[in-house]
């Protein structure tokens, strides 16, 4: 049975959890209750939000700012009148008198009018950060995540509605999850935080236990990756941006949910008038992940195999983790200074292996995460329009697995083989036997360095130093010392680039790459299938090759959006392809960098009919080629089955994907999205030009989803129960077309495996009241209860039901 069933020990972490939620919430009434408040909402003509009003009280030199929601509130203010300055560029400046009175809540809201500014003003002062995320060169899609803080969606769930976004998982919560863009995935797209690169931060910080309410937006670029975000991504990279830029907030929630899911989180974050800045990420995830499967599996100990409905029984998972910093903004030597803490732990049962038939019942994992970082960020470096951010991380934290029953299990939870049986001399593992506990240490410097010379020439140099070194103990002290040799890489990434804006209709950017890497393991370097001690020695792999590219967008009107870019891309292996993952994936230190022509051309339109109906259309054709391609393989053992990352020399991709959106006011907002991509296997001769032509020359890639989408609707009814209390019912389909789990050419045409067509229907129900400082939420995701599958047919969950409660207290001081 699982040994992370919801018990007393589990209990104990939930508690001293929420006593931390409690502790926040008590001191945020320190600063939350006050003589008086004065709050609101700015709407323009066409009843939408206004964001980055300035609200400036002027006898008392008080003053916020509205939120993209277009809201804002004041707190702590004496009784007495004052005379009230609302001013946007772009609009028409508002004076009101406002009388606060000891206790009262006041409430004023706005509608502003537009000036007669010029375009270029009120299109830059009043667009939102996500609306100019989503106008850049590059082709890029933001997300406003904020939108979704009150669902309990964490930010793989979140990324999987863009388009071109496949979201792969092995199970619940805290599975393994690989992330999907335009045919590429894994490790050919590069993770950021705040634009630091997210390689190092081990298991217990990773975007399948991230909760939404960490992230302010999240950016997808697809194809070309700026060289401010400093990596080596072959398909593309995520930035996600925290809530860092609020001055003064909280942010808690508990969740509730099926299979026993239990999910809390506190943002927090604290700036002083002397510009101390304090920041709090903290959240936690629980869930026995005991939901349906329904499959095949050997019901007793002579192998007969039968289908069965059963729940799974060892899939338990829980992970803590806290990020803290502390620093100074607004020095004269430093725009924002900040050394931060993470610490992170996670446990988790492993129910399944690569396939459905490796089922396990004892093996497990945990890991705990350790780091230090530190940022700093100083504009005008001695001269305008330098800009200097230094940024830096080391990971001292450690992984171990667990696997010493000498037993086989079935989906039913039986034991149907004992291996010791009789003799509990003999020793093994479900899968292999070990106790191992190992260091992935791993650090990442970026010193990013840009300048603008005037509006139409900028530059920036990006130079990001990677460095992991994986060392390792056997508890048992079973296995020989050659086991716990370091296997270390270094890798670095040099870039430059040069932007021109020629105008307010056109700008291009032109960048260029290098890369470097060194790697050393101990291994087996004479390749024999059994290799004794002999055959084991040091080998060194060093790469240094170089990237480059363009990106460029033109307008051809303020609705009209063209987009274009192309890279020659380069990514070299990661350390878990070279070393394997000790769970899931074994090492291959052969293998080569990969690289890719990656063409990417779009169009996006935002027509307005009449400020009250307001449309997106977002159209993107893609081509990729790409040289010694990095896929998985699965090598299939007697007891188990692992994945292997290899080469594959010629693979092309050619791709389509639309967005369309439409928005009533803000009331009514529905969506729809698609993504075909043809992704093709160009190896022709395996051996060289004379060898025989591969029989899966041509073929699509297995395991592939190649054509997916997602549809979304909302409706919102406005000030239902009381003014500021807002209801919104939604709905979200996931859609995926029938794709197969091997080569297409390879075995009988009428017993190939294939992962079926798939819908996933979900809904919920958000209510909203006293401005959005409380939040309820229902949800229900796969509503029809649904068979859902990924990786090699691995089942996803079955129905379940969630309630989300959610406190948000914003309050940003001038």
């Amino acid at each position: 049975m699982s040994q992370l069933k919801f018990n007393s020990i589990q209990g104990h972490y939930l508690v001293k959890f929420f006593l931390l939620i409690s502790f926040l919430l008590i001191s945020a009434r320190s600063f939350g209750q006050s003589p008086g408040n004065v709050s609101g909402t700015i709407l323009d003509q066409s009843g939408s939000p206004i964001p980055g009003v300035s609200v400036s009280f002027k006898s008392i030199k008080k003053g916020t700012s509205t939120n993209e929601k277009g809201s804002y509130e004041l707190q702590q203010l004496p009784e007495g009148k004052y005379q009230v300055i609302f001013s946007m560029i772009g609009y028409q400046s508002v004076a009101l008198e406002v009388q606060v009175k000891n206790g009262a809540n006041i409430v004023r809201n706005l509608v502003m009018k537009s000036s007669t500014q010029q375009m270029k003003e009120v299109n830059v002062a009043g667009r939102s950060k996500t609306q100019q995320a989503n106008r850049q060169a590059y082709q890029v899609t933001a997300i406003d995540a904020k939108q979704l803080h009150n669902t309990t969606l964490n930010l793989a769930k979140a990324l999987d509605r863009v388009a071109g976004v496949r979201i792969r998982e092995s199970g619940g919560v805290g599975s393994r999850t690989e992330f999907s863009l335009n045919g590429f995935s894994g490790n050919q797209v590069k993770f950021f935080i705040d634009g630091i690169p997210m390689d190092n931060f081990g298991s217990s910080f990773d975007i399948n236990n991230i909760p939404v309410n960490l992230a302010e937006r999240l950016e997808v670029y697809k194809g070309v990756v700026p060289v401010s975000l400093g990596s080596d991504a072959l398909g593309g990279a995520v930035n996600i941006i925290t809530n860092s830029g609020r001055s003064n907030y909280l942010d808690a929630s508990y969740s509730y949910g099926s299979f026993n899911t239990h999910r809390s989180s506190v943002n927090a974050g604290y700036t002083t008038a002397k510009g101390i800045v304090l920041n709090l990420n903290a959240y936690q995830n629980y869930s026995d992940n005991d939901y349906w499967v329904n499959t095949e599996t050997q019901v007793d100990q002579y192998g007969t195999i039968e289908r069965v409905k059963a729940r799974r029984f060892h899939d338990g998972y829980r992970n803590e983790m806290i990020r803290f910093s502390a620093g100074v903004k607004g020095k004269s030597w430093a725009d924002m200074l900040t050394l931060g803490l993470d610490l992170g732990q996670n446990k988790a049962d492993i129910q399944n292996g690569v396939v459905m038939g490796d089922v396990y019942g004892a093996r497990r994992t945990s890991g705990t995460l350790v780091m230090p970082s530190l940022k700093y960020l100083k504009k005008n470096l001695g001269l305008k329009g330098l800009d200097l951010n230094i940024s830096g991380n080391f990971n001292l934290g450690h992984e171990k697995t667990i696997d010493t029953v000498n037993k086989q299990y079935n989906w039913l939870g039986q034991v149907v083989k004992d291996f010791s049986y009789g003799n509990s001399d003999i020793k093994g593992g479900e899968r292999e036997r070990m106790l191992y506990r190992y260091k992935n240490n791993n650090g990442i410097g970026t010193i990013n360095l840009s300048y603008k010379l005037n509006d139409q020439h900028s530059f920036v140099i990006n130079n990001t130093f990677n460095t992991f070194r994986r060392i390792g103990k056997d508890l048992l002290e079973e296995k020989d010392l050659y086991f716990e040799r370091p296997q270390t890489t270094s890798k670095n990434v040099l870039g430059a680039a040069y932007r021109f804006d020629a105008n307010e209709r056109w700008n291009t950017t032109v960048f260029f790459k290098h890369y470097y890497q060194r790697s050393k393991a101990f291994i087996n370097i004479t390749g024999v299938d059994r290799p004794s001690n002999s055959d084991y020695g040091w080998s060194e792999n060093n790469f240094s090759t170089t990237g480059y590219g363009l990106a460029s967008t033109y307008f051809l009107g303020k609705d009209l959006q063209l987009r274009a870019s192309y890279e020659h891309g380069v990514r070299v292996p990661e350390s878990s392809e070279l070393f394997g993952n000790v769970n899931t994936l074994t090492g291959n230190f052969s293998l080569k960098p990969e690289s890719s022509e990656n063409v990417n051309i779009g169009a996006i339109y935002t027509p307005a009919i009449n400020n009250t109906h307001f449309f997106t259309i977002d159209a993107a054709l893609l081509y990729r080629y790409s040289k010694d391609f990095i896929r998985p393989s699965l090598n299939a053992g007697n007891k188990y089955t692992l994945q292997r990352m290899v080469n594959l020399r010629d693979v092309d991709n050619t791709g389509i994907e639309a967005n369309i959106r439409y928005r009533y006011k803000t009331a009514f907002n529905i969506g729809a999205n698609v993504t075909y991509q043809n992704l093709r296997n160009q190896t022709k001769f395996e051996g060289g030009e004379g060898d025989k032509q591969s029989i899966i020359y041509g073929d699509r890639l297995p395991n592939m989803p190649y054509m997916y989408g997602n549809l979304d609707a909302s409706y919102t009814f406005r000030n239902l129960m009381s003014k500021g209390d807002n209801l919104t019912v939604g709905y979200n389909l996931l859609y995926v077309h029938a794709y197969f789990e091997g080569w297409p050419s390879l075995g009988n045409k009428n017993e190939k495996y294939t992962i079926p067509e798939q819908y996933a229907h979900n809904a919920n129900l958000l209510y909203s009241f006293a401005g959005g400082k409380y939040n309820l939420a229902m949800e229900c995701l796969n509503l029809t209860d649904a068979l859902l599958y990924d990786h090699y047919k691995l089942q996803k969950p079955s129905r379940s039901f969630n309630l989300k409660l959610r406190y948000f207290l914003f309050n940003k001081f001038k």
